[in-house]
């Protein structure tokens, strides 16, 4: 893999996070590490808007390529339009992010027109994303396939974020799983489970039980891919090592 292709997000950094650090300084590691691209997680923010500039001008500076994570969903439980999405994509817009992803939420619930009800964000200069979760309703291949197609018949871009470490979760094989939403995928995040408890446990890349490089060859090529778990700069340069020589 090249390795402009390699994505950090800031989970990598869980622990730093965990002592108070920002993500702007999260991103000067990134640059740190010789990567390019890096994903930004709204829960590690204590308010976007004051941050948001400082990471915009850095993301400029640097020529990073910024991802945004906002763990909400698109639709409300009750099936309406989540009324914080304009003001997601506007702080996407502050920071300077390339593309933001959340989870689908409440659509098999939504009634209106998903042509209407999503354009403005489908059409912006952010790319826009929906990833699966550990959940069934976010999570699950069917649940995912039903909103892609839809919002695909529907003419709207939206695509799908492959995360490596969530079908274990949910009961199902991410090998079959990348079969099915290969065609939709546009970024993959990648980890491991390991198993025995009461739920799989996300552990660092190369240990565990999913098969990453299978994965990988099945998923489209020369895509980003991010690095998402809790990591030290040790375990960060080894993943990073792995996906450039797989």
């Amino acid at each position: 893999m090249d390795k402009k292709n390699i994505v950090l997000n800031t989970l990598v950094f869980n622990q730093q996070h965990d002592n108070g650090e920002s993500q702007l300084n999260m991103l000067k590691r990134v640059v740190n590490f010789g990567i390019q691209q890096a994903e930004v997680r709204r829960e590690f923010f204590d308010d976007p808007a004051k941050e948001a500039n400082d990471i915009k001008n850095f993301v400029s500076e640097h020529q990073l390529k910024l991802f945004y994570s906002v763990p909400e969903t698109i639709f409300t439980d009750n099936g309406d339009l989540n009324p914080e999405l304009s003001t997601y994509f506007a702080e996407a817009k502050s920071m300077g992010v390339s593309s933001l992803k959340m989870n689908i939420g409440g659509f098999d619930k939504f009634s209106g027109d998903l042509h209407s009800a999503l354009r403005e964000y489908a059409e912006s200069d952010i790319e826009f994303n929906v990833e699966n979760d550990q959940s069934i309703a976010n999570g699950s291949t069917k649940n995912i396939l039903k909103f892609l197609n839809a919002a695909k018949d529907s003419d709207l871009d939206i695509k799908f974020v492959f995360d490596l470490g969530n079908w274990r979760f949910v009961n199902e094989n991410e090998l079959d799983a990348a079969k099915s939403l290969s065609p939709y995928t546009r970024y993959i995040h990648v980890k491991n489970d390991v198993l025995g408890g009461k739920k799989p446990q996300v552990v660092s890349l190369d240990t565990g039980v999913i098969d990453w490089h299978s994965a990988l060859e099945i998923l489209p090529k020369n895509l980003p891919v991010a690095l998402e778990y809790p990591a030290s700069d040790d375990e960060i340069n080894h993943g990073i090592d792995l996906l450039i020589n797989n």
